[in-house]
């Protein structure tokens, strides 16, 4: 009896010592900047899909190439903390008088993420300001925010914009991790020039992204990995995943808002737009691109995109007038 009671002892250590591996492997995948890399096949189960598609990524790669030979402005800023943000700056030869900070998602930059967006906005005249959050590209930072500290940052770039185009109406464009950080900074605008939010396939809570991503790529619970995970991320990184929460901070909004989904995103699901949508307390709209996948929204159907935000732009500006 002593012997089996032994054994069972050390079998769950193992287990323990395992999950906890397991939790840390997870934690490493979904924040930190430095990731131990992925087998090809898990990479492609969380990417969501797993077939390359080749038209866009040349696609990409071309838009990326053309931004690049725009007149871009590399600027710094140093955050309280001591941290150096950098972000590009497109400023068109004749503005229109708009200026858009447009925020990236997961593991992007925001040259990355605006490819297709940014020189359409900078040929209808848009001042465009395209930071690397804390954690990405060539900004400092070990780990990503979810939205909690990318928010923060923000708005200095906000600030950034009010001073050196004063007058200047500001809209903010994020697209997902991006889209969850303008929305949390919806509840925060009062006393700056901020006139409206675009979030593009935001989801409502880092927990309920997580918990969704082990449920349908991994069929796994929630307890305890995500539990665990939330536990190592609040050690480590100050925060915890209940607090990068979009869906609070539009309960409380005080600009404007349009939330804009692809119809066929499997990473940041569809449904998430609407309870968005239904918890926002400010003016809203929604635009849904069908056929698109996460994140490729514009790509889809830019002209559409376009037209809704700049239809959206005109309608906060005739409110606030």
């Amino acid at each position: 009896m002593e012997a089996f009671w032994v054994g069972l002892g050390i079998t769950a250590a193992v287990i323990a010592v395992l999950l906890l591996l397991l939790c840390g492997f997870i934690f490493n995948q979904l924040v930190w900047r430095r990731t131990i890399p992925l087998p090809r096949f898990l990479g492609k189960i969380i990417a969501g899909g797993g077939v390359r598609d080749d038209t866009y990524e040349n696609a990409a790669a071309a838009a990326l190439e053309h931004l690049k030979s725009l007149p871009l402005e590399e600027i710094t800023l140093t955050a309280p903390d001591g941290a150096h943000l950098i972000a590009r700056l497109l400023v068109p030869e004749n503005p229109n008088g708009k200026a858009v900070l447009a925020c990236h998602g997961s593991r992007s930059t925001g040259l990355r993420e605006f490819r297709f967006t940014a020189p359409d906005l900078y040929e209808k005249g848009y001042v465009v300001l395209m930071p690397d959050h804390r954690g990405c590209g060539d900004s400092d930072g070990k780990y990503m925010g979810y939205g909690t500290h990318e928010s923060k940052d923000s708005l200095l770039w906000v600030q950034y914009l009010e001073e050196h185009f004063p007058e200047m109406p500001i809209f903010l464009l994020g697209v997902s991790l991006g889209g969850a950080t303008v929305l949390m900074m919806s509840d925060r605008t009062e006393g700056t020039a901020v006139r409206g939010v675009i979030a593009d396939c935001a989801y409502t809570s880092a927990w309920a992204e997580f918990s969704y991503q082990l449920h349908t790529s991994f069929h796994l619970p929630d307890f305890p990995l995500l539990h665990l995970c939330d536990l190592y991320c609040r050690i480590f990184c100050g925060y915890s995943f209940r607090d990068a929460s979009p869906i609070d901070a539009v309960r409380r909004a005080k600009v404007p808002i349009l939330f804009v989904h692809g119809g066929d995103d499997l990473y940041v699901p569809y449904y998430m737009q609407g309870e968005l949508y239904d918890a926002c307390v400010t003016a809203k709209e929604k635009l849904t691109v069908p056929g698109a996948v996460h994140a490729r929204s514009f790509y889809t159907a830019p002209e559409a995109y376009m037209a809704a935000m700049e239809r959206f732009m005109e309608q906060c500006l005739g409110a606030k007038a």
